[in-house]
């Protein structure tokens, strides 16, 4: 009986023991997932360019090697690492597949701006969702900075931005001017007019990545 006694005590004291051991859970707390935040990629991230000659707008075609984001902006969507976004563009990253054209334009358009080595432009006002929407871009050359509103797209982890600029809008006459004369004969169409279009439509791909 004694014997019987001990293991009943020995057993209590031991389920006891395991009990106290038990951390109870604390109430209001929840295990949350880690938030997620998002920045632009530059070296993944391209910005492309569309020149028109001859009355016909036969379209000319190239892009920009190299963007410069210096502080990526974090966002918990990736529409939102667009806004804010300030990016520069070396002038001499211009390429449209010939080395000639390349030239002119980077002498005789870029080379008569003010500050003819870089362009720069912050993203500002977004009105949209995670699929499209519209983003206000202020571009800024020849020392005049303007806003123009551009159209964005998203498809996976990249924006897709297009819109159309005006040359006049930051008085590029001269530049305009420059580039005409020296392409006069190469933008002469079958009607025997030379036209150098002043629109240009700009595509940009910013690639976004989570951090």
């Amino acid at each position: 009986m004694k014997k019987f006694l001990l293991l009943i005590c020995i057993a209590t004291l031991t389920f006891t023991s395991c009990k106290k051991e038990e951390k109870p859970s604390e109430p209001g707390i929840e295990e949350t997932a880690p938030v997620k935040k998002f920045v632009v990629d530059a070296s993944s991230s391209s910005v492309g360019w569309t020149a028109y000659k001859t009355t016909a707008k036969t379209p000319v075609k190239g892009k920009f090697t190299q963007l410069k984001i210096d502080n990526p902006l974090e966002s918990a969507t990736i529409q939102g690492a667009l806004q804010g976004l300030s990016f520069e563009i070396p002038v001499s990253s211009f390429f449209s597949n010939d080395d000639i054209r390349d030239n002119k334009i980077k002498s005789l358009f870029f080379g008569i701006m003010k500050d003819t080595s870089i362009l720069s432009g912050t993203f500002k006002k977004m009105e949209g969702n995670d699929k499209q929407g519209k983003v206000t871009l202020t571009l800024t050359m020849n020392q005049v900075a303007h806003d123009v509103e551009m159209d964005y797209t998203i498809d996976g982890n990249k924006i897709n931005i297009s819109g159309n600029i005006m040359m006049m809008d930051w008085n590029l006459q001269e530049a305009y001017e420059s580039i005409h004369k020296a392409c006069e004969l190469l933008h002469t169409g079958e009607d025997g007019i030379s036209k150098t279009w002043k629109e240009v439509a700009i595509e940009g791909v910013a690639v976004v990545k989570e951090k």
